[in-house]
């Protein structure tokens, strides 16, 4: 009987902070309102969010993103932020979105910081203008941040000179940070630009491995290059 009831007690515990799958215990709910866990708070929106475990209830998905944001839990925010832009689990409304979004990128989420710099370079956060000069600030926040996509839309931004003189050496070297951070997008650009010889010395085998590398990381337009150069290198 001894051994049995250890093992229950041990089968019983649940250690501070954890979330696991089913309706929230009042542990849960304590350690994210009481306790001031904010991870506990994230972790119990997305389970409402995507319905594991609970029936899928977007309002209290964002009301718990919302507290783990008061917590400032950067992902918290992020979230948050995307749903109340795309009008989930509350009324439509992009600058108290986008809003939400700021705080993500200064609480260290990169992804947000990219979101914020693609608002405004197309317009999307409800500003009256294009602003080239703060989309380029939130690429850098992003890219340091080790966002992908931050580094290949600052690369952009470089190779293109949107509200700035084009720079193609930096468009160079953003883009290889944005494939160094897997992202298939600058690898792709990066193998064109081995490949056309503009931008940086023409070099067809790097051109190759890094379309090689876009196409594993799920590119198509990738996966598309790297079979027409490598036909071209079979018959020269």
């Amino acid at each position: 009987m001894l051994r049995s009831a250890l093992v229950c007690l041990v089968v019983a515990f649940v250690a501070p902070g954890v979330v696991h799958a089913g309706e929230p215990t009042r542990s849960e709910l304590a350690s994210c309102h009481k306790k001031k866990q904010g991870k506990v708070c994230l972790e119990l929106g997305k389970r409402y969010v995507n319905g594991t475990g609970v029936s899928a209830d977007p309002i209290k998905g964002l009301e718990l993103y919302r507290k783990a944001c008061d917590l400032k839990v950067a992902l918290g925010c992020g979230y948050a932020g995307t749903m109340v832009i795309n009008g989930e689990g509350t009324d439509k409304d992009e600058p108290a979105g986008y809003a939400l979004r700021e705080k993500a990128c200064k609480l260290g989420e990169g992804m947000s910081c990219n979101d914020l710099g693609v608002a405004w370079s197309e317009n999307k956060n409800g500003a009256t203008d294009v602003d080239h000069v703060k989309a380029k600030k939130f690429y850098e926040q992003a890219c340091k941040l080790e966002d992908g996509l931050g580094c290949f839309n600052l690369g952009n931004v470089y190779r293109t000179g949107e509200g700035m003189p084009a720079d193609p050496k930096q468009a160079v070297a953003f883009f290889q940070k944005s494939c160094d951070a897997a992202t298939a997008k600058g690898c792709t650009e990066l193998g064109i630009i081995y490949y056309e010889g503009k931008a940086a010395p023409r070099d067809v085998p790097k051109a190759i491995a890094l379309l090689e590398r876009s196409c594993k990381l799920g590119s198509e337009v990738g996966c598309k290059n790297v079979a027409i150069l490598k036909k071209d290198a079979a018959n020269p």
